[in-house]
């Protein structure tokens, strides 16, 4: 049987990976690719966005929502590679981890002895360890020096990790491909000073610069890059091995195992990172939601998801938000607007789960993750509960209302 090979994408919150992998989908020409996207939401924006991709392609997508990769989710990770890999109809497997997983525990993963003492390396070839970099916002992310980081390569690693930027640390060095994306958006000397800094983490790494998640296949598929020997070289990877010795067992609560597939921790616990998803059945109003995402939002990291104005019923407003970046663009059009003779099995399935009267699937969908000390998730709802349109202004003409969103 010949293995799968996998790509691991990873990379912080905000850095590009959804839109790196909707550049795989529509450059992939002849291979047949499937993908699994993991997101620690309850709802899997990213897998929505990359599902209205390959909905009309002979593609696969599987979504790990509501845990992570590295931990919560690790037997599913298996289970469903196993089952991309046995199906035998895929050239290559894309795996999307979340913005806060770390790629060293999805790597060792593959070399777990699973229930029936085979592991994945049996069946799926581990290729390429890409790590994701948003070039507008990593300086600011880090708020730390060359010094800082190359104090922090010196120490010995541990799984617990307490901050953000030991996250991305951990994503940067057991990457054999780092993309710089957005580069286009930052100067020459402050892409410079990002090379510098990545270079001080992992000297051995490519590290090439992008835009909109646009890289040539050859750098982070079939690359042959990944080593497991010197992989295990890694001073996490025996920790990993050696927690995994254990499993079955409860140690002081912050981590336990489940179904004999692997660890489990909270990652709001070891990173102080909160997500959650804000829904609503009813329009904004324009002007005073672009008043509310002009507002500075304390503790925010990451904001992305689908919004709905009432001045275009018909559109999907796809809105993003990293760092001092903000995207409103259009996502395409609602179900609602599409007539039931044209829809597809698929479309059927997604549209009765999600429809609504009266206005069917429209809705609001956007997911806030940011530091659990800081981000107010009650005064966020607060907030962007005064942005939808009031009943009164439901039986107005509302189509009229300001708009001072750009056009689509």
């Amino acid at each position: 049987m010949k293995k799968i090979p996998v790509t691991v994408l990873s990379g912080f919150l905000g850095s590009g990976k959804t839109t790196t992998i909707n550049h795989i989908i529509e450059t992939k020409r002849a291979q047949s690719v499937a993908i699994i996207v993991n997101d620690i939401a309850e709802v899997n924006i990213d897998g929505k966005q990359i599902g209205d991709k390959i909905l009309q392609t002979e593609e696969k997508l599987v979504e790990l929502q509501n845990g992570c990769l590295c931990c919560t989710l690790r037997g599913d990770l298996f289970d469903e590679t196993r089952k991309l890999a046995l199906e035998g109809k895929y050239d290559y497997l894309i795996i999307e981890a979340s913005g806060v997983s770390e790629p060293l525990p999805i790597a060792a993963t593959f070399t777990f002895p699973m229930d029936d003492g085979k592991s994945l390396k049996d069946i799926a070839q581990l290729d390429t360890m890409v790590t994701v970099v948003d070039a507008v916002n990593f300086i600011e992310q880090y708020h730390s020096n060359e010094m800082d980081i190359q104090e922090r390569k010196t120490r010995l690693h541990t799984h617990d990790h307490t901050s953000v930027v030991e996250l991305m640390i951990d994503q940067l060095e057991f990457a054999n491909v780092i993309l710089v994306n957005k580069s286009g958006l930052v100067s020459a000397e402050k892409l410079d000073k990002i090379h510098q800094m990545i270079r001080a983490i992992n000297a051995e790494a490519k590290i090439i610069d992008t835009n909109h998640g646009q890289v040539d296949l050859q750098e982070i598929m079939n690359t042959n890059s990944f080593d497991f020997e010197k992989a295990e070289e890694y001073p996490t990877w025996f920790k990993e091995m050696e927690r995994e010795d254990h499993k079955g067992q409860k140690d002081d609560g912050s981590h336990s195992h489940e179904g004999g597939h692997g660890l489990v921790h909270s990652h709001s616990h070891e990173f102080g990172l909160t997500a959650f998803v804000y829904r609503a059945r009813k329009p904004f109003a324009p002007k005073r939601f672009m008043d509310f995402t002009d507002s500075p939002i304390a503790g925010l990291i990451r904001s992305k998801g689908f919004f709905w104005l009432c001045t275009r019923m018909d559109e999907v407003g796809d809105f993003q938000l990293a760092g001092k970046l903000k995207d409103y663009r259009k996502a395409g059009k609602w179900y609602s607007t599409v007539p039931k003779e044209n829809w597809t099995p698929e479309m059927k399935a997604f549209i009765q789960e999600e429809w609504v009267e009266p206005f069917g699937d429209r809705r609001q969908e956007i997911v806030f993750i940011g530091s659990d000390d800081e981000i107010d998730q009650a005064d966020i709802t607060k907030r962007l509960d005064a942005c939808l349109l009031t009943e009164s202004e439901l039986n107005e003409d509302y189509s009229k209302f300001p708009d001072p969103f750009p056009r689509w």
